[in-house]
């Protein structure tokens, strides 16, 4: 059907349309496909021969164009010489020999199937009864089942590292160990989300290898310097972001730094559909680089913004919201997840205000949850420090103040 229909001239009517013969076997062919491939060649060539010029003019030339095609449809299947071919002009008969064809390539595929089963068989039925055994396994019993022990909770002891971290303790704060002329290449070590999979936006925890050659201290920052160029065709400029681990690295190793990164992207606010050309460089970068990756980095750089070591007694406020709790991550970790001098030493109160929009934007709950615990651990104990943690979800909470149903921000609790 499809090469009659390529055929068409430039005449409105097709050529199938003036010849109802072929008409009436190419569609009987489209409609069952069980035209032998001898067939199907004679049908092109009475299409070929209807287009060259002045053949076909007439009923008398139109039988004499199926006349070739009717010599050369293969015989059914065991029929003797002496059996008459079939009549094209008669549908009955052309249909019966379909029909014949249709059956025979059933049988075929009958056959093939019986063939395949057979030769499959001992394998089924070994999986069948390995199936049929691990159901009965799992068929409860008339005995209830013994509620799963839960585990005990870990010992405080196992909430800080063993080891007492001394190794960096600096007498002096670094600052601008490595310079933009010279950058560090660091390399990516993990790329994870740090909020929930229903948290608007996207926040990442970053972790970049520097086999300790960037040393910092908390509450630092360092710069990033993305590759590429601006639409000047100068190299990017460097991007600041707050360190988010302890100077020991999250693993103690002292050979990382982790940053808190919130992937930068524009929204038109018509169309409230995201401008990829208008997307955060530098914060895009990260969010989608992979464990290899190799990152510039530079600094450390501020000393504004430290912990107060030499005042042990002194209380540690920290406000934040969203990525600005990075540089308090450090803290926590140094006063309550690692066993420091400043950690043993430290007796003040470290209070954490932290404002997200939902429940599942809250960054690195783990970590609060160990200080937390540890706190409660020494409250009877008058030269430990304590930690306390107040949140302040906008978009689950109300303004405490105005009480007037408006959300409550973070400010709202610092009042």
């Amino acid at each position: 059907s499809k090469f009659a229909r390529s055929q068409q001239g430039p005449s409105s009517r097709s050529t199938t349309s003036r010849v109802p013969h072929l008409q009436c076997l190419l569609d009987r062919a489209a409609a069952t496909s069980m035209l032998t491939s001898c067939s199907l060649l004679a049908f092109l060539a009475a299409a070929a021969a209807w287009r060259t010029p002045g053949r076909v003019s007439s009923p008398t030339t139109t039988r004499q164009l199926v006349a070739p095609v009717r010599a050369t449809i293969e015989k059914p299947q065991g029929a003797s010489s002496s059996t008459e071919r079939v009549a094209l002009t008669d549908p009955n008969a052309l249909s019966a020999l379909m029909a014949r064809e249709h059956e025979e390539t059933l049988r075929s595929v009958r056959d093939a199937r019986d063939s395949v089963r057979a030769e499959y068989a001992a394998r089924i039925a070994n999986l069948e009864s390995e199936v049929a055994a691990l159901r009965r396994k799992s068929v409860p019993t008339d005995e209830p089942a013994a509620s799963p022990k839960k585990k005990p909770p870990p010992p405080m002891a196992a909430l800080a590292p063993a080891q007492e971290l001394t190794y960096l303790e600096y007498s002096e704060v670094p600052s601008n160990v490595i310079t933009k002329k010279a950058p560090l290449r660091a390399t990516v070590r993990s790329v994870e989300r740090a909020i929930g999979p229903d948290a608007p936006g996207d926040i990442c925890h970053v972790v970049l290898e520097t086999k300790g050659e960037l040393p910092y201290v908390e509450g630092q920052s360092l710069g990033v310097l993305p590759p590429g160029e601006d639409a000047k065709g100068r190299p990017h400029q460097q991007r600041l972001y707050s360190i988010a681990s302890s100077r020991y690295g999250d693993d103690g190793a002292g050979t990382s730094v982790s940053l808190c990164v919130r992937r930068a992207v524009f929204v038109d606010p018509e169309t409230k559909i995201e401008d990829p050309s208008k997307k955060g460089v530098c914060s895009n970068f990260l969010c989608d680089a992979t464990p290899g990756d190799v990152v510039d980095v530079t600094g450390p750089i501020g000393k504004a913004m430290l912990l107060p070591e030499d005042e042990p007694d002194a209380d540690v406020i920290m406000v934040a919201t969203g990525t600005g709790v990075a540089p308090f991550r450090g803290f926590v970790r140094r006063l309550f997840a690692e066993r420091t001098r400043y950690a043993a030493a430290f007796r003040g109160k470290a209070w954490l205000f932290l404002g997200v929009p939902t429940s599942s934007s809250i960054l690195y709950p783990e970590l609060w949850d160990v200080a937390s615990a540890r706190s409660a651990a020494s409250a009877d104990d008058d030269d430990a420090g304590t930690f306390e943690l107040t949140l302040a979800v906008s978009r689950e909470m109300t303004n405490p103040i105005d009480k007037d149903g408006s959300r409550g921000y973070v400010q709202h609790r610092l009042q």
